[in-house]
């Protein structure tokens, strides 16, 4: 199923990443300084020499002039840019539900989508599998470990809860990576005992056009 046109991007060399948000990427024989939209630390993606998509930025006012939007991992290319998780993830939750709100405030928090005024969302981004078990998350996320409690909370108040984890790398099964963060891993298989639902999707990159492939198992 196709789900979201990137549009055209430009094929270059990664050289480094001085900061969270800064990559030097070699295009045509020059260093451009390429704006990184991923908390991730993409160790297994984001290394000297490996072939990486970027695109031109819209705003001609900003320091960066591309964005990183993807990584080549053997045959496939790796979404990296955390930026077109929410568009991605309308297209999927506008198939099954009426009405979709965005960054609906809770307590002192924002879940990703609140649906029908009663179901409580939110979306997670996985780019990071090993022998075709996508792992979330590639480091600790206190923020995602809020998230989940919250919606453990919303569940126990009688609401239906779920998180959705975009998967961007190839794999048969989904795990949570208790080896990066066992909190968050502890407190996913809480939310999942609790009847928070979870939902591993898979999707593809080809020809700079993101394919949802399919949902896969939640192994423990």
């Amino acid at each position: 199923m196709k789900i979201y046109n990137i549009g055209k991007t430009i094929k270059g060399i990664f050289i480094e990443r001085p900061n969270r948000y800064l990559a030097k990427i070699k295009v045509n024989n020059e260093i451009e300084n390429v704006h990184v939209h991923d908390p991730g630390r993409l160790h297994e993606l984001l290394y000297i020499n490996n072939e990486v998509l970027i695109k031109k930025a819209n705003n001609s006012k900003r320091k960066t002039k591309y964005d990183l939007i993807a990584a080549k991992k053997e045959n496939e290319y790796v979404l990296v840019n955390s930026m077109y998780h929410r568009y991605i993830a309308e297209k999927i939750l506008k198939e099954k539900y009426k009405d979709l709100k965005a960054e609906v405030k809770y307590n002192n928090s924002r879940i990703d989508f609140l649906a029908d005024n009663k179901i409580w969302i939110e979306i997670k981004g996985c780019t990071l599998s090993k022998n075709d078990v996508a792992l979330f998350p590639d480091a600790p996320t206190n923020r995602g470990l809020k998230h989940l409690s919250e919606l453990i909370e919303l569940k126990n108040m009688g609401y239906e809860t779920h998180v959705y984890f975009l998967i961007f790398s190839n794999a048969k099964f989904f795990s949570p990576n208790w080896e990066t963060d066992p909190e968050f891993s502890k407190k996913l298989i809480e939310a999942k005992n609790t009847g928070v639902k979870i939902h591993p999707l898979l999707f593809s990159y080809k020809n700079d056009i993101i394919y949802f492939e399919k949902e896969i198992d939640l192994i423990e």
